[in-house]
């Protein structure tokens, strides 16, 4: 039996760790289900940038799902397949929320990082991500002003403590209502994007360009920000350090990160065992 054409792997915390290593085990269980005929589609909510050498070191040449659905890019040649912007009325009025609130803020705007100030949280996010930032001295102006790039504000990101974060979640998404999504990506990252940009919809948004069934889709993650795909994939997978939405949204709970999750689910998708 043919495993999934389409497979969707988040990165932190599922198929990577702390120290931002792929498993061999789960190298050779990509390469397999690859072999097999599977598109393997990293999905992540790192820019870009941040998530190509991952791809790269896969040989993953397909789609990649980036800034936890805000944009869709080739991993071959960078282009951007499509985007989904916040308006930047609602992004502002996040950011003014938050800003208030002691909260360090990140906007993303095309595939560029922007900072006003390079603190403690900046400089642990920028050792995750493994980019560079754009430094200006107020990110305000790039909401309420003139935006830089093609596209406006993709994803904003808020930083504090992991109380803070669950603190502030229900108070920026009661401030904001439908105008946006306001969720934890990691204990400490309360993000904001529109709401129709998440990983499911980015998901949904694959499969329909290459004419796959949901059968055909299975998603494999480990936090909030991946219940939507684990939702919209027809096999789906929760790895055992998930978080407890995550794992409720999943067909399946399969071993940690650091136990090869990534390759469980990998091997009973490819050995036909999955959940339909």
């Amino acid at each position: 039996m043919k495993p999934p054409a389409l497979i969707a792997i988040d990165l932190d915390g599922t198929l990577i760790g702390p120290a931002l290593v792929i498993d061999e085990r789960n190298r050779v269980a990509i390469e397999r289900a690859v072999s097999l005929g599977s598109t393997i589609c990293l999905a992540s909510g790192r820019m870009f940038l941040a998530v190509r050498p991952f791809a790269t070191a896969l040989r993953l040449p397909g789609p990649m799902i980036v800034l936890n659905g805000a944009a869709v890019h080739d991993a071959a040649s960078g282009a951007r397949l499509c985007a989904m912007p916040m308006q930047p009325s609602v992004a502002l009025q996040a950011y003014d929320l938050l800003k208030a609130a002691g909260f360090h803020l990140q906007l993303y705007f095309g595939d560029a990082l922007y900072l006003d100030e390079l603190d403690d949280f900046a400089r642990a996010y920028l050792a995750l991500s493994r980019v560079e930032p754009v430094v200006v001295d107020d990110l305000r102006p790039l909401l309420d002003g003139s935006p830089p790039g093609d596209v406006g504000p993709l994803k904003l990101l808020a930083v504090n403590t992991p109380a803070r974060v669950a603190e502030y979640i229900p108070k920026v998404a009661s401030c904001l209502g439908d105008a946006a999504l306001v969720f934890k990506s990691q204990a400490n990252f309360l993000e904001v994007t529109d709401p129709g940009a998440n990983k499911g919809a980015a998901l949904e948004w694959i499969a329909r360009s290459r004419g796959l069934s949901i059968g055909d889709v299975a998603a494999i993650g480990d936090s909030d920000n991946d219940v939507p795909m684990l939702q919209a994939a027809g096999h789906s997978f929760a790895v055992a350090n998930a978080t407890p939405a995550a794992r409720a949204a999943a067909q399946r709970v399969v071993a940690s990160q650091e136990k090869y999750g990534v390759a469980e689910a990998l091997d009973l998708l490819t050995n036909g065992q999955a959940v339909a």
